[in-house]
């Protein structure tokens, strides 16, 4: 049996094997490794497939498109848990600043999109104030009106035709395979309502296409409105009653380097100026010699109306360049005082804020503080690196970039923010309070908001509203700021507290002060105390929580506050928070009701 054994065991492991079965078994073997290799590319090659085939379906709007659209809406519903009537994604209740506290209103606007992730070719827009509403242009053209976030709706406005389909069309012609076509950057960018010589008018900036041609211009056209239109449910308004009053020059011939179109260089930003100056924010289209076929840059040729600053007589339809040298600029205001400020988007690192100075030169592409964004390195034939000493400088400049897409002024909103600038942010999701004194920044106030903000305004009611790439208009009002010495005495007064009790319990929130803010949202440096009580534990966006306290489950309430206080390593091992000191349970049971009272008073 030994021996049976044996020979069992050497031809299980191949030995005593003839020749032909060892042959066989490596067929065999081999056979297997094949078959488990061709059945592995034949799965990638029907996922890649099922790629393509989706792109070309959502690219050409082929007959599954409606469909698979109506699923991808659902799935957005069901993956971000969007209640109707409630904003897509992003909610906001209140911020504070440096001076004042935020109230926020969100409204939802339904504006379509192919897909929900997109975060370039599928928005933009902006805003303007008609009466008691402010009207929002989108990407896609619809204009919708709102007076609140509980008032949101549709007008009986349609605009001029951006020539889309014509643009679309192009991919799906085998004659013209060196463009890299994308719809979506065709886009409209902004809207003013103003009144001029003729009377009240509404305008819009869009990229338009000119299929004779296969070129793209930054167009301006004007909607006359009658003298007594005073709110916009009286306005209709068909493409044919538009007024078409300016179009930049040369018309730019499609790209072959990189998209054929890239309408979210165009700018397009709008600023009336009383009597009848419409200024315009017109951008390169990243026909700058690097996104583009290699050359001078457009900003720099004084004959062309790209990369300028322009100013357009809304009567006689005349335009002129104001300033030269400029990326981007998707920011544009005018102060009271006759200043007019841009807001330019720079490649990576560099985005200005400059004052318009007529027959000035910002140096784009020349010069600029920021990098390319392929390798981070200088800008091919600036003629500085890191510095702007040949051009017009920028009285501020970001470094790095906060990707800047929106400015306005500020007055009648707050005493304490009246005279100042808002610059808003996509990449940082912020905004920007920039006070301004002899000609320069004296600081900057950066405010999180949270999202990508597409454009600010201030409303005619003294509101100051933003159109967020979520789809969302954000009405903001000033409050403020909650007196805490206030609610300092009054917890005192609740505890009855004798005057040496209250000036421990002062002390202790001193000392939680230096690295704790009270104001609500605030949890760049450490949580905020502002609304603790009653607060899961570790659920601030506070990024610095330690695994012990990030594992702890409950809310914040009298007991777990009084025992992290106590003992914050017992509590949650490996915090970062240094143990406070208070040894007297009852300075301790005060604190913990001060800070319920400040939960309470928010």
């Amino acid at each position: 049996m030994a021996q049976n054994s044996d020979t069992s065991l050497g031809q299980g492991n191949g030995q005593g094997m003839n020749p032909s079965a060892r042959k066989w078994g490596w067929f065999a073997a081999g056979f297997r490794w094949f078959s488990l290799f061709v059945l592995f590319a034949l799965i990638f090659g029907l996922i890649g497939m099922a790629i393509f085939a989706g792109f070309e379906i959502g690219k050409r709007q082929w007959f599954l498109h409606s469909i698979l659209e109506k699923v991808d809406q659902r799935l957005e519903k069901a993956v971000i848990k969007v209640a109707p009537g409630q904003p897509a994604i992003f909610s906001l209740e209140r911020r504070a600043s440096h001076l004042i506290d935020l109230e926020a209103e969100v409204a939802k606007v339904p504006v379509r999109r192919v897909s929900p992730y997109h975060t370039i070719r599928e928005n933009g827009g902006g805003l303007t104030s008609f009466g008691s509403d402010v009207l929002l242009l989108a990407y896609d053209g619809r204009i919708y009106a709102a007076s609140s976030s509980e008032d949101v709706r549709s007008t009986e406005i349609t605009v001029p035709d951006t020539n889309r389909a014509a643009y679309e069309a192009l991919a799906d012609d085998p004659s013209n395979t060196e463009y890299e076509i994308e719809a979506g950057y065709l886009r409209y960018n902004d809207l003013v309502k103003f009144s001029g010589p003729n009377g009240p008018s509404l305008a819009i900036a869009y990229t338009e296409y000119h299929p004779d041609r296969k070129c793209v211009t930054n167009t301006v056209a004007l909607l006359p409105l009658g003298a007594d239109v005073n709110s916009i449910n009286d306005v209709q308004a068909a493409p044919s009653d538009w007024q078409v009053i300016y179009r930049t020059e040369p018309c730019l011939p499609l790209k072959t380097r990189h998209l054929a179109i890239e309408g979210h260089m165009a700018g397009g930003k709008l600023v009336f100026e009383a009597p009848s100056t419409l200024y315009m924010t017109s951008g390169d289209y990243h026909f700058d010699g690097m996104r583009s076929e290699v050359g001078p840059g457009i900003a720099q040729d004084p004959s062309a109306d790209y990369g300028k600053i322009l100013a357009i007589d809304v009567v006689s339809g005349d335009g002129r360049v104001v300033s030269m040298g400029h990326r981007n600029p998707q920011g544009l205001t005018l102060t009271p005082d006759g200043t007019l400020y841009t807001l330019e988007h720079g490649p990576k690192g560099g985005d200005e804020l400059n004052v318009v100075r007529d027959g000035a030169n910002y140096g784009w592409p020349l010069e600029s503080y920021g990098l390319t964004y392929l390798g981070a390195s200088a800008i091919p034939g600036s003629l500085s690196y890191g510095r702007h000493s040949h051009f017009e400088r920028p009285i501020y400049s970001w470094v790095p970039s906060i990707a800047g897409s929106a400015l306005t002024y500020v007055d009648g909103f707050h005493p304490s923010w009246d005279g100042d600038l808002l610059a808003a942010a996509l990449l940082d999701g912020s905004l920007f309070r920039l006070r301004i004194a002899e000609g320069r920044v004296i600081y900057s106030e950066r405010i999180e908001i949270g999202t990508r903000i597409r454009d600010v305004h201030q409303h005619n009611d003294g509101r100051i509203v933003l159109w967020t790439d979520d789809r969302a208009m954000v009405f903001l009002t000033g409050q403020d700021r909650q007196n805490r010495s206030e609610v300092f005495a009054i917890s005192v007064q609740r505890q009855g507290l004798s005057s040496h009790e209250a000036k421990r319990l002062e002390t202790a929130i001193s000392a939680c002060a230096e690295c704790h803010s009270f104001e609500v949202g605030d949890n760049v440096r450490s949580p905020s105390l502002a609304r603790i009580f009653g607060s899961e534990i570790a659920s601030s966006d506070y990024d610095g929580y330690s695994d012990g306290l990030s594992a702890h489950e409950g809310a914040w309430t009298e007991e777990t506050l009084t025992e992290f206080l106590q003992d914050p390593q017992s509590f949650a091992p490996g915090t970062p928070m240094p143990n406070p000191g208070f040894n007297d349970n009852q300075l301790i049971q005060s604190l913990v009701a001060y800070l319920k009272l400040v939960s309470e008073s928010f």
